[in-house]
């Protein structure tokens, strides 16, 4: 990200990711897997049943219902409408949902499953193609949503600065991801080495995120790529099933849970970015 060489190793991937590693650059604090993912790698992560889970009536409103619902209020307190975009958008929630804010939505799903179930159901249209490969013209769009899509990518700043030329001038994307810092990530961190168990750090998600990010490490790739960041909210997500010792050490981490606590330390951040 910054073209320097230095990296410092934290953590390794679990059972069959074994090979991959947690690293931070020394030079920008950026975090990242290494070694990087193949693309043939990446794309073998979101093939066959990924998503299945979600290509159920009801499945996707029961797991991401009121996410997106606050995902499209933020989005609406700086663009009503326009045509949008929402790349990686498994079976379709989030463009159905501001299709019926008023935007002329779509979306590009690289799961042919998940575009097909999304198409029929919500009846918005998906694109299994790359952006720029079906057709669309430059600075075309007023908003691009890419929600916990750009950690999966094999080079972010470039992924931007490509997205960046559909948009129209002073157009907005909203980019969410987790802080690989959040108190909730650092306390969790804490323990796994106190333990000598890498699986407590839950938040660490290599090699599935090619890279991890901070809040310093986002903005200053959102300035690299030609945006201006004009908001910034936090959010808390869910807590995963536990049990033993997993469950014990949880405990204290439900003060995230409460509204005004999330706002302020939750682990997922909620980027509205505009091009300069």
């Amino acid at each position: 990200m910054c073209g320097a060489g230095p990296a410092r190793l934290l953590a390794r991937g679990r059972t069959d990711h074994s090979k991959y590693s947690l690293a931070r650059c020394r030079a920008c604090g950026q975090h990242f897997c290494a070694p990087t993912p193949t693309l043939a790698e990446i794309a073998g992560f979101y093939q066959g049943d990924y998503h299945a889970e979600l290509r159920a009536p009801g499945a996707t409103e029961k797991e991401f219902g009121a996410k997106f619902a606050r995902y499209r209020d933020s989005v609406l307190q700086f663009v009503k409408s326009g045509r949008s975009l929402d790349i990686g958008t498994a079976t379709g929630l989030f463009p159905s949902l501001l299709k019926q804010a008023g935007f002329e939505a779509e979306g590009i799903e690289f799961n042919p499953e998940s575009a097909r179930w999304g198409q029929q159901h919500y009846g918005v249209t998906i694109r299994t193609c790359a952006l720029g490969k079906g057709g669309e013209a430059r600075e075309s769009y007023d908003l691009i949503s890419m929600t916990d899509v750009l950690e999966h990518t094999e080079h972010p700043l470039r992924f931007l600065q490509g997205v960046r030329d559909y948009l129209k001038p002073g157009g907005f994307m909203l980019i969410t991801f987790p802080d690989i810092t959040s108190p909730e990530s650092t306390y969790l961190r804490f323990w796994s080495r106190v333990l000598q168990r890498d699986w407590i750090w839950s938040c660490c998600h290599i090699p599935l995120h090619v890279w991890e990010f901070t809040a310093p490490t986002a903005r200053v790739m959102f300035h690299k790529a030609g945006f201006d960041v004009a908001g910034l909210r936090r959010s808390q997500e869910p807590p995963a099933d536990a049990s033993g010792i997993s469950s014990l050490l949880r405990l204290p981490l439900r003060l995230l849970n409460i509204p005004i606590v999330a706002r302020l330390a939750g682990t997922q951040m909620e980027f509205v970015i505009r091009k300069r």
